[in-house]
């Protein structure tokens, strides 16, 4: 489920709220401390809430240890709830997240549908969770949150953006060693980010992350491989207080697998298979239940003078009412360190090739469906969504001990001209017939980064999107972006 469409509302002293949020990061930061960020995946947006290897806080907050606070120094305010000792081999961890997303946007939907509207919101997410461990190889960790948004009547606000109260993950893990390979199973709700999160991500840029509600079974060896196997579905989300139930008709499954193929990190790959079944899917000449199955191979690595690259091969087959479904994507990215002094920029660039519907009403489907994609992935505003097209998108980053900047223009053109241009969460924002026209859209972006020490950080971005005539012909126009969000993180 993507963001919903946001009413008119005029910008008032939320906005002054958000930015007052960042001027006391960067207050923060005269006394702060420096916490080195790494780099990420080649095709991983840089800008979001993700945070370095060398923090002790994940995206995934069930992936961090906490029991290296056993017997380590305590220096961090935080530390006496990261490690509170129950019994020998038992103890309790908590944690949590508060983040302040402030957007402006002009032209909802390039203005397709509501014209010059301007939506401006302030998006409040509280994350809490607590980490029980049982013993070595048993734990229950459960997490709740509350999201709202502020400059939006209560009336309109809806999941992903606003969500009372509600279980937000809560499951059983089981952890053994047999033969040097580590067996874990896990029930319950839960986060599942697959490989660079290019299909199953967290869905961290809308208020409501992603989660899935699970049986998995994880086999790894320690430096070696990884084997993902899950059976579930996906949570209905509502507005209420504790309402998100397990929707029974959205179900997925499959298997991830990532082998390493040459040593120091020159090739990895990625084999998986990714099922899914929908009551209700909906594409530019049928709409109906959809049983889709998603073959897939990834390769990736890096090279001892700096240059990262992934590329991804995918392959759909299944039916979509009384149509069959036989659709494909590649994408792939390159990312390149420049030397010496100029270690800290990298230059880079992404592209993708997701196959559209060249011949509509012939009982056939071949528009490719992205599952759950990284919405963030050109840019903090999820324009185009990621079906249907062809896109090119060069990129500069460079990435200090705390601060990092990034700038890039993303191009678009539809694959199969005869196709919709879709926006997220999958709509039909122009329909086929509206235009003949390939070329869809520029979308520019500049992103700042700002991670004051472990706790704090600080994004901004600012994204125009030039129209092509595949969206002008269909009525639309050009549109601004701005947007900033503030995190803590415990």
């Amino acid at each position: 489920m993507g963001p919903p469409r946001r009413r008119t509302v005029r910008p008032d002293a939320r906005v002054a709220l958000a930015l007052f949020s960042g001027l006391l990061f960067l207050a923060h930061a005269a006394a702060g401390q420096s916490t080195p960020q790494s780099g990420s995946s080649p095709d991983v947006p840089a800008h979001g809430d993700e945070t370095g290897t060398n923090s002790p806080y994940r995206p995934i907050r069930y992936l961090e240890d906490d029991s290296r606070h056993a017997d380590g120094p305590r220096d961090d305010p935080w530390d006496p709830i990261k490690y509170v000792s129950l019994w020998p081999g038992a103890y309790l961890s908590f944690g949590g997240q508060h983040r302040l997303r402030y957007e402006s946007v002009n032209s909802i939907d390039l203005g397709i549908d509501d014209g010059r509207t301007t939506s401006s919101v302030l998006l409040s997410r509280n994350l809490l969770h607590a980490d029980l461990h049982l013993s070595r190889g048993l734990r229950v960790f459960a997490q709740i949150g509350g999201f709202y948004a502020l400059g939006v009547p209560r009336s309109e606000a809806e999941p992903p953006d606003a969500n009372d109260l509600d279980v937000t993950q809560v499951f059983v893990e089981s952890s053994a060693e047999l033969g040097g390979i580590r067996i874990t199973g896990r029930v319950g709700r839960q986060e599942m980010a697959l490989g660079s999160t290019r299909w199953v991500g967290t869905r961290d840029g809308t208020n409501v992350r992603q989660a899935f509600d699970l049986v998995r079974v994880t086999l790894s060896k320690h430096g070696g491989w990884n084997v993902e196997t899950f059976f579930g579905v996906v949570p209905g989300l509502r507005r209420g207080v504790f309402d998100d139930a397990p929707d029974g008709q959205d179900r997925f499954w499959g298997m991830y697998a990532t082998l390493p193929v040459l040593p120091k990190k020159l090739l990895g790959l990625d084999v998986f298979y990714l099922g899914r079944r929908r009551p209700d899917a909906a594409y530019a000449d049928v709409r109906g239940r959809e049983v889709r199955h998603t073959f897939g191979a990834r390769i990736f690595g890096e090279t001892d003078f700096g240059l990262e690259y992934v590329g991804h091969a995918l392959v759909q087959r299944g039916s979509i009412e009384d149509d069959s479904v036989f659709a494909w994507g590649f994408a792939g990215a390159l990312w390149q360190r420049l030397p010496g002094a100029l270690e800290p920029v990298r230059l880079g660039i992404r592209g993708d090739a997701l196959s559209g519907d060249d011949r509509l009403r012939d009982g056939r489907t071949t528009t490719f469906q992205p599952l759950f994609p990284n919405q963030s992935f050109f840019s903090a505003l999820p324009a185009v969504y990621p079906t249907n097209l062809y896109d090119a998108h060069p990129l500069l980053r460079i990435e200090g001990a705390k601060m990092s900047f990034e700038a890039g223009c993303t191009l678009f053109w539809r694959q199969a001209i005869e196709d919709a241009v879709y926006a997220p969460p999958g709509t039909v924002l122009v329909p086929g017939e509206a235009t003949r026209a390939r070329f869809t859209a520029a979308q520019t972006s500049l992103s700042i980064g700002y991670k004051a020490d472990r706790h704090f950080s600080f994004n901004a971005e600012y994204t125009h999107v030039f129209p092509g005539p595949a969206i002008t012909e269909g009525g639309g126009t050009d549109v601004d972006f701005f947007g900033t969000w503030t995190t803590y993180t415990y």
